[in-house]
């Protein structure tokens, strides 16, 4: 094989070391982001009546523009009203209405949505906690996050120097 071909071969195994933790990391980190709205009591959140503000909790990961992972959205089971299948339904709507709106190509983004059309009202009105709280703890989790994954794409770029 010529050195030609071994460099080019390397450099996309990287690039692929890197696409796949990367999504792997934005996606822990939209897993997180959900459940932490989702699992709160109503005393740190809202009351649930109908769940469909917790059912349209969800989030997506994009690489180049385009969806790569996804989660949330999932049904409620103590509303004394509904199940949230409304909810769902609308926050996945919402979901792609707003990646839509902040897709870009050659990059990565974590996308999470509250999608009930009054979820900001109750943040507003209610001075209940929807997103608000979550965004600042990813925030804050991210730079933890970003050093871990930096390692981690090393150590997986070093197992394949080690073969090549």
């Amino acid at each position: 094989m010529k050195s030609r071909d071994i460099a080019a071969e390397y450099i996309a195994k990287c690039e692929e070391i890197i696409k796949h933790d990367t999504i792997e990391a934005l996606s822990y980190l939209g897993e997180e982001c959900v459940k932490r709205v989702r699992d709160r009591s109503p005393k740190d959140s809202w009351n649930d009546q109908t769940g469909n503000l917790r059912s349209s909790i969800g989030y997506m990961v994009l690489y180049n523009g385009q969806p790569v992972q996804r989660g949330g959205f999932m049904p409620t089971t103590n509303a004394p009203k509904g199940d949230g299948s409304k909810g769902r339904s609308d926050g996945e709507k919402f979901l792609q209405e707003t990646v839509a709106e902040v897709a870009r190509d050659n990059s990565f983004a974590l996308v999470i949505v509250a999608g009930m059309n009054y979820a900001d009202k109750v943040e507003a009105l209610e001075n209940k906690d929807v997103l608000a709280s979550t965004q600042l703890w990813a925030d804050n989790q991210w730079p933890t996050i970003e050093k871990n994954l930096q390692k981690r794409i090393e150590n997986d770029i070093n197992k394949i120097q080690l073969i090549m």
